[in-house]
């Protein structure tokens, strides 16, 4: 697999498409709308989430970042739905998502995002196949077998892991391989909305530059948020995103949400 070349004409020429997809994008219909969101645990400390207002386009890859302890995981939790606001509004794919019921949002969840984790979170004694077409299962499309199976096919053909890897427990797999067995199982569904979560931070940076050429390649057209600390990523990105700037009044400061669990696959 080739590296991404980060020679200066490279990042013209990026520059140049990135112009063109930017006046594109204007054109699409909103992915995600925040308005007046507000998070926290208790009333006696700050908001973890203080966002007055945030929109991203459908296709559009978001690169957003932040330290740790700056909220970065509860708001995927937030966009995900496996936490309700305290204040304010979330909508989805022009869906208004967080006064949905804890049951429509999973199946929202299941039909519409994707989610790679930072740990993968494959389940370990199942086969590569299983924990994919759980995937499946949950979304409870109208998708035949026949379909799903040549999806899948597909899917680990563009991520260039052979067919014989269907039979193979996950942890039976390399890390690499678990991680594109990871991104397969978030596009199984053709997500409309993909959230990425620190994936490459166990990465050097060969292999990293490798991760991020093969996730822009398959992740199409879906709108996507990609979430990491590592301010070295903003360049395979055309929009950037900080905490700090989609929540100026929240110190960042370490705080009990720092503690909030990673973005949760609740299918």
């Amino acid at each position: 697999m080739n590296t991404i070349n980060k020679n200066n004409s490279t990042h013209s020429q990026h520059n140049a498409v990135s112009g063109d997809h930017s006046a594109a994008i204007k054109e699409r219909n909103t992915a995600i709308e925040v308005s007046n969101l507000q998070f926290w645990y208790t009333k006696e400390s700050p908001p973890i989430i203080d966002i007055k207002a945030w929109q991203v386009s459908q296709g559009e890859h978001v690169f957003l970042s932040g330290p740790s302890g700056s909220g970065k995981s509860t708001l995927l939790n937030l966009l995900c739905g496996t936490l309700t606001p305290t204040q304010g509004d979330i909508a989805l794919l022009a869906q208004p998502f967080s006064a949905l019921s804890n049951r429509q949002r999973d199946k929202f969840r299941a039909r519409n995002i994707g989610v790679v984790f930072q740990q993968f979170n494959l389940i370990p004694y199942l086969s590569v196949a299983q924990n994919i077409n759980a995937a499946v299962y949950f979304a409870s499309t109208n998708v035949s077998k026949t379909a799903s199976d040549a999806k899948l096919r597909h899917l680990l053909d563009k991520l260039q892991l052979s067919s014989h890897v269907l039979h193979a427990k996950a942890d039976a797999l390399s890390i690499g391989q678990q991680q594109r067995v990871a991104i397969a199982r978030a596009l199984i569904n053709d997500p409309q909305l993909l959230i990425v979560d620190e994936p490459t931070s166990a990465l050097d940076t060969d292999a990293r530059d490798s991760f991020m050429s093969l996730l822009k390649d398959v992740a199409g057209e879906s709108t996507m948020i990609f979430v990491s600390h590592d301010k070295a990523m903003e360049s395979y990105f055309d929009r950037h995103c900080s905490m700090s700037e989609l929540s100026p009044s929240k110190n960042h400061i370490k705080t009990r949400g720092d503690e909030a669990p990673k973005a949760q696959e609740r299918a």
